[in-house]
């Protein structure tokens, strides 16, 4: 048996696997249940550092010899590839100094990091409805107390799927079915670090109040040059009215129907796998469980909108056309399900949570301290105007 190639494999750092470890993911990858591991290498993948839960991701792709006890029975070299996550305690998070010291121990309280390795173990993946599916789990690895890494399926997502309005109905359908999927709630039974609504409150206390609210009741900034040119001063007034009625929303929140989440259904999150043949629906691979628990109907609709907007790829006017129709699909997809909810109550769910979740950061005070470009202040400016449809959905729900 020869020694395996293995390159960049210590840029895992923490999550880094045994060479057995790598057969076996390689085994689960390609559908064999033993294989001879002939090299592996692995590439960090970049993302956003305020993700308290996620402390790495990073693919990793190779060689293995097959036929060596599995279905196939012939002798061979096949490639795979998985995607490693890391998944910590939040208390690990590299910007925890931006959490108030009388917040942190609550932390891994109010931001299970266990959730979405606890999603992967329960039956969920044959309780999805049509048109979803998680990836494939093929390995978790307890780390320590606060660390496990989970090996899984890297997904290949469509070339050129682009997000169109029957895109995002389609997303927003998928999204109602598993609302109101009776199969997916029992899920959530199963998941013993399943969010919960009350979550949103401890997210007021903690980066609401000590961070974006402040901001928004300041002068600061209004001042800076990207969000005066965008914010005028009924954007202004909204937002400061909206900080002040913030822990109210909440309670209103949390008294609506509760219905299975998702909990960060933006379209990133969203893979396009398949398009719909005439007639047809898009097939979506869904990946990061993390925040997987219940919330009120029509929650996911907030980070399936805004999306786009908060990565600078969408203008926020765009979302005054696309709400009522994934508002449409969603009531649509809960009704395929077997639930039936009033439209009206879906709606307010919907804009209060989007308004407590979105509105309130909808100005990127993370990229202000930004020497000031065109670039900038057109981000600010999709930002801006997704601040004003955030206030004009919740007035409209008022």
């Amino acid at each position: 048996m020869q020694t395996a190639i293995l390159t960049n494999m210590d840029c895992l750092g923490a999550a880094e696997a045994s060479g057995e470890e790598l057969a076996a993911v390689a085994a689960a990858a390609l559908g064999e249940t033993q294989v001879e591991l002939l090299s592996a290498s692995a590439e960090e993948i970049v993302f956003p550092m305020f993700n308290m839960t996620t402390g790495g991701l990073w693919r990793v792709e190779g060689a293995a010899r097959t036929g060596c006890g599995g279905r196939s029975g012939s002798i061979g070299v096949a490639r795979f590839k998985a995607v490693v996550k890391l998944i910590q305690s939040p208390v690990l998070w590299k910007g925890i100094d931006q959490v108030p010291d009388h917040l942190r121990e609550e932390l891994p309280k109010h931001y299970p990091w266990r959730t979405e390795a606890q999603v992967y173990a329960s039956g969920l993946h044959t309780a999805m409805p049509d048109g979803g599916r998680l990836p494939e789990l093929y390995r978790t690895i307890e780390l320590d107390a606060q660390r496990t890494a989970i090996w899984m399926e890297d997904v290949a997502e469509l070339d050129g799927a682009a997000w169109t309005d029957a895109r995002f109905e389609d997303a927003a359908r998928l999204l109602g079915r598993l609302a109101g999927s009776p199969a997916v709630r029992e899920c959530v039974a199963s998941v013993p670090d399943a969010s919960e609504p009350r979550r949103l409150g401890f997210y007021l206390e903690g980066p609401g109040a000590g961070i974006l609210i402040p901001a928004i009741r300041g002068e600061d900034l209004w001042l800076h040059p990207a969000v005066s040119a965008a914010a005028d001063t009924g954007l202004i007034a909204g937002l400061r009215s909206l900080a002040d009625r913030a822990f109210a929303l909440v309670d209103e929140i949390v008294a609506l129907p509760q219905l299975p989440i998702h909990g960060d259904a933006s379209p990133q999150n969203l893979l396009v796998e398949a398009l719909p043949a005439a007639g047809g629906r898009t097939a979506f691979a869904v990946i990061d469980w993390g925040m997987y628990g219940l919330g009120c109907a029509g929650f996911d609709l907030g980070q399936l909108l805004s999306g786009w907007v908060n990565q600078g790829a969408m203008g926020g006017e765009e979302l005054y056309r696309l709400e009522p129709r994934c508002l449409g699909a969603y009531c649509e997809g809960l009704a395929e399900s077997g639930t039936h909810l009033d439209e009206t109550t879906v709606r307010r769910g919907h804009a209060a949570s989007m308004a407590i979740l979105t509105g309130l950061s909808a100005v990127p005070t993370q990229r202000l301290a930004e020497q000031d470009s065109d670039e900038l202040r057109g981000f600010v400016a999709g930002r801006v105007q997704m601040a004003r449809f955030v206030l004009d959905l919740l007035a409209s729900t008022d």
